[in-house]
């Protein structure tokens, strides 16, 4: 390695010379600079000298300000100053010399720009500069790690263009490389399937530019906020832990002040507040703050988050700010309630705004839609606070092979090093793949030899894994007496989630505690051989697969996810239906799985532990319950044969039972809508008479149901009031939209669930449909978007449908957090139909006068799973008889509030 010579002024430069001087460093240069003995521009001129004589290569960076003149003693008659006379010196010698000039667009301090304070109006360093510019063919820059990235590209291609023609290796230790990672010690420099952590910062090499460009975008964005989006594979988690957060923990975060960089995973608890809690540790009792009750402060109160975290950190750190790294950002939506999700990133970016925090998020790319979403990470999005994450380009690579080697005092060829990188750059994901046959070359090294012919025998990039985990399954089942093709998939079936059959896989966490004790040492071994990780520590230890790549590359993991989706989705979902019970207080008698629902959730939650296990085993007491007391009381009543007459199955005849003696409804979710003005109709300008005249119409504040009213809610109606059960064309029960109801059969519903509960229920006016639809000011096209490319993400249509309606909340909700409002099924409204908006109300009342319309017929909003985009619209229309049904049609409710 070449020694370099830093040269610059020193106040204005300070900033940008540092992060020079720590990428020159770590990239494994000698630097010679005045940081080393004075932090000042009048440094000693005789020292300077030497030392730029001493140096291989000059490097020089030059802004608005000429710098120190020495006096003419130093044999300086042209009074140049030091800056100046460092660069002739290197340049009389005939060095090479690398010189940077500062943009003349960039913004530059006053008391720094020579223009506006010296005497001779900047002369000395224009001509200075106009020097290096035409006759140096300096390059110019605008940020710290802008220079960085262009001073390392500028010494990379000096090195290349000096070097000799030979085999390139990394070399024994001797006095230029220093041996900076001890084996013994630390194990392996390469981290296998795991990600880099703080711990191999060390020996993270080969994203230098990356992070650089990152650091500039965080000095830049105004909101604190920063996500790292790329695919699985590229290197997220690493980039951030082991290079921006590293730079950041011993340099500062911008503006100097210290941090304390805290990783979050949200699948480490059932809500991401939780998880964040937990992830804070001890920093909160700390505080003096009990994490119970501050959970349910900020649960009932999410936007005091920056000031709870404000006092945490004064009270446990008063000397550093937090700055908080959420690791796999996607989990918040996949594992997570969307809502709750969308609250948390609300609050989390409002006490960003605040001052309390920073937050860097990692999120795969093909989970970005969810960011789309949510207008604060749009935001971030389209600001400096998005840094897209690409795949790893070849010169990268050889340093992420050829460094950790050499850091490491161990030896690998030129040609073997460029077959890994041949290999790996046949698949932009296959870096995972590099870092573990990486590992397991060092496993199996000799001395300190990194071996091609391992390499072979592994099987190279893309084979090793599957000839690792075939030895590993081999071993468990000779030397552990494990029964593989029986354990790996309850294993499998814990730690893989499917969202939709048509999804790809993604990672699960489960507690180690949940497992039973008998797969515990499958466990251990599966972690020690590095397909598992476990994290977390105690009762609270949690265990993943190592990488999403593993889903591909490991034979018997990658079988069991293609023959099981259906039973990995009905997990998914049946996750999903315990946390909603759980939100809702947990009761005995409702929001639990019954019928096929429950058979399929069975199966699907086998060795489920924690709040599932707890679902599952309340929806089997109710059933027994139901089932028990309901026989008897059938039995007292006589009414087995008046039930098989009515049709009812065993469920719908216990519920009958039950309804003799309890109500047996169950209450919509719902969701306060706050009252605005809007303007409702025609506001695309489409044309249609029936959507106009445009109005400005007064909303008052509201609560609307969630989601449409489900077969779940509407049979326990018909069940209680003798009706009939409405048909659901074979397309399943239980969570789907109620269809095949009329206006009739709706305000019956509504009148019903009023008296039941004491609460007022109705059908919502035209006018709060379309509000709520557009998401009130927002004034959106569709339900959740006006994007007619994004429609797929919030309806369910006749472009995704598959010809039938899909479970209410599938899809994603609007800014309100209302799902299906477009699509899914027509939505009976209160309103008489009018073939126009000419006289109607203004105050978002229901339009219940003729006025030229017909009140025998009702109006229908939303369109539904046969519909085409149009009919999905918010200023959409339909109508029909207050008596007719179909299979298209059902409803919501709302509650008017105080």
């Amino acid at each position: 390695m070449p020694t370099i010579y830093l040269s610059s002024t020193y106040q204005d430069l300070k900033d940008y010379r540092q992060v020079v001087f720590e990428a020159l460093r770590k990239a494994g240069h000698q630097v010679i600079a005045m940081e080393d003995y004075v932090a000042s521009d009048q440094r000693p001129v005789e020292k300077c000298l030497k030392d730029v004589e001493k140096a291989d290569l000059y490097v020089g960076l030059f802004a608005f300000r000429y710098g120190y003149v020495p006096p003419e003693a130093h044999d300086n008659p042209k009074k140049l100053s030091i800056t100046e006379l460092e660069f002739r010196r290197a340049e009389a010698l005939k060095k090479a010399c690398l010189t940077f000039v500062v943009s003349d667009t960039t913004a530059w301090l006053r008391s720094y720009d020579d223009a506006r304070t010296e005497e001779d109006k900047g002369e000395r360093i224009n001509t200075l500069r106009q020097y290096l510019l035409t006759e140096k063919l300096a390059s110019a820059f605008s940020s710290p790690h802008e220079l960085s990235t262009l001073v390392l590209a500028a010494v990379a291609k000096y090195l290349e263009d000096t070097r000799e023609p030979g085999v390139l290796q990394v070399k024994e230790p001797d006095q230029r490389t220093t041996v900076t990672w001890d084996i013994e010690q630390e194990g392996s420099p390469y981290p296998g399937l795991f990600h880099f952590t703080r711990k191999f910062a060390p020996v993270f090499f080969g994203r230098d530019a990356e992070v650089r460009e990152i650091l500039d975008r965080l000095r830049e964005t105004d909101s604190r906020f920063m996500i790292i989006s790329g695919d699985s594979g590229v290197g997220k988690s690493s980039v951030v832990d082991a290079g921006l957060l590293t730079i950041l923990e011993n340099g500062g975060i911008p503006g100097g002040q210290s941090c304390l960089r805290v990783r979050m995973l949200p699948s480490q608890r059932q809500q991401p507040l939780e998880a964040m809690l937990s992830a804070l540790g001890a920093l909160v009792t700390q505080a003096g703050l009990n994490p119970d009750t501050l959970l349910e402060e900020l649960t009932q109160a999410p936007d005091t988050l920056g000031a709870q975290i404000t006092t945490i950190m004064k009270r446990a750190d008063p000397t550093r700010t937090l700055l908080l790294f959420i690791d796999q950002m996607e989990e918040l939506f996949t594992l997570h309630d969307v809502e709750l999700a969308n609250r948390f990133l609300s609050s989390l970016y409002q006490a960003a705004g605040e001052q309390a925090l920073w937050v860097v998020g990692t999120i795969r790319s093909d989970h970005l839609h969810y960011c789309h979403r949510h207008p604060d990470m749009v935001k971030v999005l389209n600001g400096k606070g998005h840094y897209a994450l690409g795949p790893v380009k070849g010169y990268m690579m050889e340093d992420m092979i050829l460094k950790p080697a050499q850091a490491a005092g161990l030896t690998m060829t030129e040609t073997f090093a460029k077959r890994l990188i041949h290999d790996t750059e046949a698949e932009s994901t296959n870096l995972p793949l590099l870092a573990f046959v990486l590992d397991r070359l060092f496993q199996q090294r000799t001395d300190s030899v990194l071996s091609e012919t391992v390499y072979d025998t592994l099987g190279g990039v893309t084979g090793a894994i599957g000839a690792h985990v075939k030895q590993v399954e081999d071993t468990l089942e000779r030397k552990l007496g494990v029964k593989v093709a029986e354990a790996l998939p309850v294993l499998f079936h814990a730690l893989a989630k499917v969202q939709k059959e048509e999804s790809i896989p993604t990672r699960n966490r489960q507690k180690k505690t949940e497992f039973p004790v008998s797969l515990r040492p499958v466990i251990d071994r599966l972690v020690t051989e590095r397909l598992f990780r476990t994290e977390g520590e105690g009762q609270e230890a949690t265990v993943s697969i190592s990488h999403e790549k593993l889903f591909e590359a490991w034979p018997a993991l990658k079988l069991y996810v293609e023959h099981h989706k259906k039973a990995l989705v009905d997990r998914t979902l049946l996750e999903s239906r315990a946390k909603k019970w759980h939100d809702m207080g947990k009761p005995r008698l409702s929001g639990l799985a019954t019928g096929r629902e429950y058979h399929d959730f069975q199966q699907a939650g086998a060795n489920a532990g924690g709040l599932t296990k707890e679902f599952l085993q309340a929806s089997r007491q109710a059933r027994w319950l139901w089932m028990g007391g309901g026989v008897v009381m059938l039995l007292l009543l006589g009414g087995v044969t008046w039930l098989w007459q009515k049709g009812y199955d065993v469920e719908q005849a216990l519920l009958k039972v039950q309804s003799l003696v309890v109500s047996i409804h169950v209450p919509p979710k719902m969701v306060p809508i706050p009252g605005g003005t809007f303007r409702q109709g025609d506001v695309e300008k489409l044309g249609e008479p029936w959507r106009n005249p445009v109005r400005e119409v007064n909303i008052q504040p509201f609560a609307m149901g969630k989601y449409e009213v489900t077969f779940e809610e509407y049979d326990r109606f018909a069940i209680a009031t003798n009706r009939e059960f409405p048909s659901d064309q074979g397309w399943r029960r239980g969570p789907r939209p109620i269809m095949n109801v009329s206006w009739d059969d709706a305000k019956a519903f509504a009148a019903w669930l009023s008296k039941e509960t004491g609460k007022g229920y109705r059908l919502p006016t035209e006018s709060e449909w379309e509000y709520a639809a557009r998401s009130g000011d927002k004034q959106e096209a569709w339900a959740g978007t006006s994007e007619k490319s994004q429609l797929g993400d919030y309806a369910v249509y006749l472009a995704n449908s598959g010809n039938h309606t899909a479970v209410v909340g599938d899809k994603q909700p609007n800014a309100f957090g209302l799902h299906d409002l477009s699509g899914n099924v027509w939505e009976w409204v209160e309103d008489c139909s009018h073939g126009s908006y000419n006289n109607a109300p203004v105050d978002g009342s229901a339009w219940l006068k003729a006025d030229g319309g017909d009140c025998s017929l009702r109006v229908l909003r939303g369109g539904s799973w046969d519909s085409n985009p149009a009919n999905l619209r918010a200023s959409s229309r339909d109508g029909d008889a207050t008596g007719d049904r179909g299979s298209s049609r059902g409803f919501r409710l709302v509650q008017d509030t105080p």
